[in-house]
């Protein structure tokens, strides 16, 4: 485990009460630097047919069912796909791998899904039903190392029908099923490639998305050119590179100089910077993305034995002004919410709200003083990304103003995300969740139950049946009843608090682009991207 603490948070303090802006100061610097090579480098990348895209994270890997960050989605997204996707304003689920919306027997339990014909893997391969058999075996194979098993929760089982055409037997009739094939977790993947090489790594022939693999380092730069064989035609931009660089501001200078087409998640800090860059727009959209503080909830499972005290776990959510944060520090790129199943998520509704343990200052002094908790040190995880540490050192200071001693653990993005399913990693821990499905059984289930909830570690069977039940029907009504009694389970446990609901924000080389749509749950498809 790579530690790192903050021993001291005075200024990172000083710079949330100011809603700081540091980060666009040190680009700008750079830009003016590199002015000269900037010119060059705007020429030539005008000049191609190439989106160079910045990322500040290494993607964790290439294969799509074994991956689930942001980084590694941007690239394996463009490689392949899935039945279904979400429409870009969330609204609806489109047919892509699939030739239709599915078909359902009279009591919803025979589904059979007609499949797109002529479509082939990038190796040559036919796409047949047998591939999508074969992703519904690797989900439900729990050796196999997928992130989101949950997908294929509802299917006892599947027949072949023909190549076009696959069958599915489930054992409820899931009101989300659609929602789940869309996600970039159940996308298909050549079977005989994942047998018999490591995708995660080299996913050469894989996919039957528009773009396939051409080369990379290994968290530096990764290539990928347009599939000739694509079924949907060809793309206009031809070449995909990605650029993984060290910091914000690095990414930001790129831009600045022409280097860079696009950046796909801009931090608050960098906004006026990225505005101010001519020929380049700054788009500041809402998204389905809901970041949260998780604690744990089991002396198994925390570092401080007395998170397994409820009172305790209340005292420190109520110690912290998360409204404040929001609004001084995310400065409108993000709105502050009160439940986990956020408004814009499906199954959301007002009483959810009520469950919420806001913010009470004295309250939370008082608790720790009677119990003589005042001294105590609670653990936080946390990555080394500019925003999760401005957000510790906020927590961190809340938290000293009641008597409770933050200690941040920080590490690089991989083995953030590989330490926080350990248990005694941490007492608490901020993550995020795009939600590609909008649904919010889809937020419920994934992050929190006891099969799934391998983070968070909340283990309350009466929980998990309600997270169950609301997927077992389509009554919109019915599920919300259900999500509701979860919301009031997790949230009146004081085990995990909403903090925002954040917007994407995105900024490209609109002299050269059109159109660079991205979704609700903050991903874009380079197949979709115009030139201008």
């Amino acid at each position: 485990m790579s530690i790192r603490k903050l021993s001291s948070v005075a200024a990172l303090v000083l710079a949330v009460g100011l809603a700081g802006c540091g980060s666009a100061g040190s680009s700008t610097a750079a830009a003016t630097q590199g002015s000269d090579a900037g010119a060059t480098a705007v020429a030539a990348a005008s000049s191609t047919d190439t989106i160079n895209i910045e990322l500040t994270t290494a993607p964790v890997g290439m294969h799509p069912l074994k991956t689930n960050d942001a980084a590694s989605t941007f690239v394996t997204g463009q490689i392949f796909e899935t039945l279904y996707r979400r429409s870009y304003d969330g609204t609806s689920y489109e047919p892509l791998l699939a030739a239709d919306m599915p078909e359902y027997s009279e009591d919803r339990l025979t589904v059979t899904i007609p499949l797109r014909e002529g479509v082939t893997f990038q190796d040559g391969t036919p796409f047949t039903a047998d591939a999508v058999g074969y992703m519904i075996d690797c989900l439900k194979n729990a050796d196999y190392g997928s992130q989101r098993p949950s997908i294929v929760s509802s299917i006892e089982s599947y027949e072949i029908q023909d190549d076009t055409h696959i069958v599915l037997h489930l054992a409820y009739d899931d009101g989300v099923l659609v929602a789940k094939l869309a996600h970039t977790n159940g996308a298909i993947v050549n079977p005989t490639l994942d047998q018999s090489k490591d995708l995660l790594v080299d996913p050469t022939g894989a996919g039957t998305g528009p773009y396939q693999y051409v080369s990379s380092v290994s968290g530096s730069s990764y290539d990928l050119t347009a599939y000739d064989g694509y079924w949907g035609g060809a793309p206009s931009v031809k070449n995909i590179h990605y650029s993984v660089v060290g910091d914000e501001a690095t990414a930001i200078a790129r831009l600045q100089t022409g280097e860079a087409d696009l950046y796909p998640t801009v931090a608050i800090d960098s906004v006026s910077a990225a505005e101010q860059i001519s020929g380049y727009t700054l788009v500041n959209q809402p998204s389905s993305a809901t970041g949260y503080l998780a604690l744990r909830s089991n002396a198994d499972t925390s570092v401080n034995p007395l998170m397994a005290n409820k009172e305790f776990r209340t005292a420190l959510l109520q110690a912290i002004d998360f409204d404040s944060y929001v609004n001084s520090v995310m400065n409108g790129a993000a709105s502050t919410v009160r439940s986990i199943v956020a408004p814009s998520l499906v199954g959301y509704t007002a009483a959810m709200d009520d469950t919420y343990i806001a913010y009470d200052k004295e309250a939370a002094k008082a608790a720790i003083d009677a119990n003589g908790w005042s001294g105590q040190t609670v653990t936080m995880l946390t990555s080394t990304r500019e925003a999760q540490q401005t957000l510790a050192a906020y927590i961190q200071a809340q938290l000293a103003d009641v008597g409770i001693t933050l200690n941040v653990v920080s590490e690089e993005w991989a083995t953030f995300l590989s330490d926080a399913k350990e248990d005694k990693a941490a007492d608490m821990i901020f993550l995020t969740w795009s939600n590609v499905t909008g649904d919010g059984q889809q937020m419920l289930d994934p992050n929190f139950s006891t099969t799934n909830g391998t983070r968070v570690k909340y283990n309350n069977a009466e929980f998990d049946t309600a997270v169950e039940n609301s997927a077992e029907t389509t009554d919109l009504a019915e599920r919300q009843q259900y999500m509701l009694d979860a919301v009031k389970m997790i949230q009146g446990d004081a085990v995990v608090t909403p903090i925002y609901v954040q917007n994407t924000l995105y900024c490209y080389n609109s002299n050269k682009f059109g159109k660079v749509p991205f979704g609700m749950d903050g991903l874009f498809y380079v197949k979709d991207i115009t030139l201008a």
